[in-house]
Protein backbone atom coordinates (compact mmCIF):
# COMPACT_ATOMS: atom_id res chain seq x y z
CA UNK A 1 0.00 0.00 0.00
CA UNK A 2 1.30 3.11 -1.16
CA UNK A 3 2.06 6.23 1.93
CA UNK A 4 3.05 9.43 2.13
CA UNK A 5 5.54 10.46 4.93
CA UNK A 6 4.65 13.95 6.26
CA UNK A 7 7.50 15.89 7.63
CA UNK A 8 5.92 18.94 9.57
CA UNK A 9 8.54 21.46 11.79
CA UNK A 10 6.19 21.05 14.66
CA UNK A 11 5.26 17.99 15.22
CA UNK A 12 8.54 15.88 13.30
CA UNK A 13 7.00 13.12 10.36
CA UNK A 14 3.79 11.47 10.38
CA UNK A 15 2.74 8.75 7.88
CA UNK A 16 -0.33 8.39 5.91
CA UNK A 17 -1.85 4.96 4.03
CA UNK A 18 -2.78 6.28 0.66
CA UNK A 19 -5.84 3.99 0.26
CA UNK A 20 -8.44 5.94 -1.45
CA UNK A 21 -8.60 6.25 -5.36
CA UNK A 22 -8.98 10.36 -5.57
CA UNK A 23 -6.78 11.94 -2.39
CA UNK A 24 -6.86 15.73 -2.16
CA UNK A 25 -4.31 17.21 -0.15
CA UNK A 26 -4.65 20.73 1.66
CA UNK A 27 -5.20 22.74 4.80
CA UNK A 28 -9.12 22.33 5.69
CA UNK A 29 -10.61 19.37 6.98
CA UNK A 30 -12.48 18.71 3.62
CA UNK A 31 -9.24 17.18 1.94
CA UNK A 32 -8.77 14.05 2.57
CA UNK A 33 -5.11 14.52 3.78
CA UNK A 34 -5.15 17.58 5.53
CA UNK A 35 -1.45 19.34 6.72
CA UNK A 36 -2.01 22.20 8.77
CA UNK A 37 0.61 24.70 7.42
CA UNK A 38 0.10 28.38 6.39
CA UNK A 39 2.25 27.58 3.74
CA UNK A 40 -0.50 24.98 2.05
CA UNK A 41 -3.44 26.09 0.30
CA UNK A 42 -6.86 25.17 1.22
CA UNK A 43 -7.10 23.02 -2.14
CA UNK A 44 -3.59 22.32 -2.96
CA UNK A 45 -3.23 19.32 -4.46
CA UNK A 46 -5.02 15.95 -5.69
CA UNK A 47 -3.31 12.56 -6.03
CA UNK A 48 -5.31 10.14 -8.26
CA UNK A 49 -4.58 6.29 -8.14
CA UNK A 50 -3.49 4.74 -11.31
CA UNK A 51 -3.73 1.24 -13.41
CA UNK A 52 -0.24 0.27 -12.07
CA UNK A 53 -0.72 0.60 -7.69
CA UNK A 54 1.16 4.14 -7.76
CA UNK A 55 -0.58 7.43 -8.10
CA UNK A 56 -0.72 10.74 -10.43
CA UNK A 57 -0.28 14.06 -8.39
CA UNK A 58 -1.70 17.31 -9.89
CA UNK A 59 -1.37 20.61 -8.56
CA UNK A 60 -4.97 22.31 -8.32
CA UNK A 61 -3.83 25.60 -8.83
CA UNK A 62 -2.13 26.13 -5.35
CA UNK A 63 -0.77 29.82 -3.99
CA UNK A 64 2.78 28.67 -3.17
CA UNK A 65 2.90 25.77 -5.34
CA UNK A 66 4.05 22.32 -5.92
CA UNK A 67 7.72 20.63 -6.32
CA UNK A 68 8.37 17.45 -7.58
CA UNK A 69 11.99 16.08 -6.81
CA UNK A 70 13.10 19.59 -6.66
CA UNK A 71 11.50 20.91 -9.62
CA UNK A 72 7.83 23.52 -9.12
CA UNK A 73 5.24 21.33 -11.47
CA UNK A 74 2.69 23.45 -13.33
CA UNK A 75 -0.35 24.00 -11.69
CA UNK A 76 -3.01 21.60 -13.35
CA UNK A 77 -0.70 18.88 -15.17
CA UNK A 78 -0.40 14.62 -14.11
CA UNK A 79 3.00 13.48 -12.62
CA UNK A 80 3.13 10.16 -12.40
CA UNK A 81 4.78 9.33 -8.52
CA UNK A 82 7.45 6.91 -7.68
CA UNK A 83 9.04 5.39 -4.75
CA UNK A 84 11.14 7.89 -3.10
CA UNK A 85 9.94 10.82 -4.58
CA UNK A 86 10.35 13.81 -2.45
CA UNK A 87 6.86 15.87 -3.12
CA UNK A 88 7.09 19.29 -1.59
CA UNK A 89 3.80 20.96 -0.62
CA UNK A 90 4.44 24.82 -0.03
CA UNK A 91 7.22 24.36 2.95
CA UNK A 92 6.26 21.06 3.94
CA UNK A 93 8.00 18.29 2.55
CA UNK A 94 6.69 15.01 1.94
CA UNK A 95 8.05 11.31 1.03
CA UNK A 96 6.39 9.21 -1.58
CA UNK A 97 6.60 5.55 -0.88
CA UNK A 98 5.43 2.70 -2.49
CA UNK A 99 5.55 -1.24 -3.11
CA UNK A 100 6.32 -0.72 -6.64
CA UNK A 101 10.06 -0.71 -7.54
CA UNK A 102 11.20 2.90 -9.06
CA UNK A 103 11.90 2.94 -12.95
CA UNK A 104 15.38 4.07 -13.51
CA UNK A 105 15.50 7.89 -13.57
CA UNK A 106 18.30 10.08 -16.03
CA UNK A 107 20.41 12.12 -13.86
CA UNK A 108 19.12 15.79 -14.10
CA UNK A 109 20.92 17.89 -17.23
CA UNK A 110 24.24 19.95 -15.92
CA UNK A 111 23.46 23.89 -16.06
CA UNK A 112 25.58 25.71 -17.92
CA UNK A 113 27.20 28.96 -16.16
CA UNK A 114 28.11 31.51 -17.12
CA UNK A 115 31.62 33.28 -16.36
CA UNK A 116 31.53 36.80 -16.17
CA UNK A 117 34.96 38.60 -16.65
CA UNK A 118 35.03 42.28 -13.61
CA UNK A 119 34.49 45.45 -15.16
CA UNK A 120 36.58 46.88 -13.06
CA UNK A 121 39.08 45.77 -10.48
CA UNK A 122 40.75 48.64 -7.80
CA UNK A 123 43.32 47.64 -5.06
CA UNK A 124 42.12 48.15 -1.68
CA UNK A 125 43.47 51.20 0.03
CA UNK A 126 44.40 48.74 3.14
CA UNK A 127 45.24 45.10 2.96
CA UNK A 128 45.38 45.03 7.10
CA UNK A 129 42.29 43.02 6.91
CA UNK A 130 43.13 40.79 3.21
CA UNK A 131 43.90 37.68 5.62
CA UNK A 132 41.81 35.27 7.17
CA UNK A 133 43.78 35.08 10.45
CA UNK A 134 44.11 37.15 13.10
CA UNK A 135 47.86 39.24 13.62
CA UNK A 136 48.79 39.80 16.72
CA UNK A 137 50.09 43.56 17.70
CA UNK A 138 52.89 44.56 19.50
CA UNK A 139 51.66 46.59 22.45
CA UNK A 140 54.01 49.28 23.94
CA UNK A 141 54.45 48.20 28.01
CA UNK A 142 56.41 51.04 29.81
CA UNK A 143 56.30 48.81 33.15
CA UNK A 144 57.98 46.04 31.37
CA UNK A 145 60.57 48.62 29.52
CA UNK A 146 61.54 49.77 32.95
CA UNK A 147 62.00 46.54 34.92
CA UNK A 148 64.15 45.31 31.57
CA UNK A 149 66.51 48.64 32.08
CA UNK A 150 66.79 47.80 35.42
CA UNK A 151 67.65 44.55 34.77
CA UNK A 152 70.99 45.82 32.42
CA UNK A 153 71.71 48.21 35.08
CA UNK A 154 71.88 45.63 37.36
CA UNK A 155 73.96 43.02 35.53
CA UNK A 156 76.81 46.27 34.29
CA UNK A 157 76.77 46.94 37.64
CA UNK A 158 77.49 43.48 38.97
CA UNK A 159 80.11 42.91 36.36
CA UNK A 160 81.88 46.18 37.63
CA UNK A 161 82.01 45.19 41.04
CA UNK A 162 83.21 41.83 40.06
CA UNK A 163 86.14 44.25 37.89
CA UNK A 164 86.84 45.78 40.78
CA UNK A 165 87.42 42.40 43.04
CA UNK A 166 89.93 40.95 40.73
CA UNK A 167 92.18 44.69 40.19
CA UNK A 168 92.66 44.73 44.30
CA UNK A 169 96.37 44.06 44.92
CA UNK A 170 97.79 42.67 47.52
CA UNK A 171 99.59 45.00 49.98
CA UNK A 172 103.44 45.08 49.36
CA UNK A 173 105.47 44.13 53.28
Amino acid sequence: MPQLLVSLPDSGETTHDLTEALITIGRISENTLQIEDVSVSSRHAQLTLDDGGDYILRDVGSTNGTELNGKELAPETDHKLQDGDKVRFGKIDTKYKSENAAEARPLPEAEEVAAVVGEKSARPADFANASPFQTKKKKKDPAGAIIIALAVVAVLAFGYAIFQVFSIQAPAL
